[in-house]
């Protein structure tokens, strides 16, 4: 058993270079100081080093705990919470947090509000103004309820801020109804939606 730990013991710099590692790719993946960004498919890197540094510290923590050197709690709290890392790390986690921080109020912006005013002319001029927007695809869950607003001025307002934000109007032609068929689709392939919470 001793030379087992002694063995793991050994492996305590390649648990370092691994960890600093993948905290370093996980930085300059995200960064736009460090020097040029990484290609996108760098941003896995860090996952699969955090990944190598965790099962290597989850064996010689667990070795530790079978030889009674080091508290069961503590040891595994650590490693659970390694886990967590790893899971924050991988780039689906990413994708979906940023995804939902587009969709995150930022102080003074009514537009989504004015949007659900009850003056159809308030309405028809927060679609407009989302359609110029330069956070645009946010307004995009709002945008398709107005165009299944009762009055027509907002419907227009709204399919003429999708077709500028889409750069054409993919539902030229169509009813609104039919327009928000096509639509949702498409704004949805772009992330464009909310996610579901």
């Amino acid at each position: 058993m001793q030379s087992g730990l002694a063995f793991i013991q050994r492996l305590r710099p390649a648990l370092y270079a691994l960890l600093v590692g993948s905290a370093l790719v996980s930085f300059w993946a995200t960064s736009e100081t460090v020097g040029p960004r990484m290609p996108p498919w760098a941003s896995a890197v860090a996952p699969v080093l955090f990944g190598a540094f965790l099962l290597i510290f989850a064996v010689y923590r667990l070795a530790l705990i079978r030889a009674r050197h080091y508290p069961s709690s503590t040891g595994l709290f650590q490693i659970g919470l390694g886990a967590l890392v790893f899971v924050l790390l991988l780039p689906s986690t990413r994708r979906a947090i940023a995804t939902r921080a587009k969709f995150e109020d930022t102080s003074g912006d009514d537009v989504a509000e004015l949007m659900n005013s009850l003056d159809p002319r308030v309405r028809a001029l927060a679609a407009e103004v989302a359609g110029d927007r330069d956070q645009g695809p946010r307004y995009g869950a709002a945008l398709l309820e107005r165009l299944a607003d009762p009055d027509a001025r907002v419907r227009s307002k709204a399919r003429a801020a999708l077709t500028r934000l889409l750069g054409s109007d993919l539902a030229a032609g169509l009813s609104d109804d039919a327009a928000l068929a096509r639509l949702r689709p498409e704004l949805a392939s772009r992330g464009w939606l909310r996610p579901a919470p």
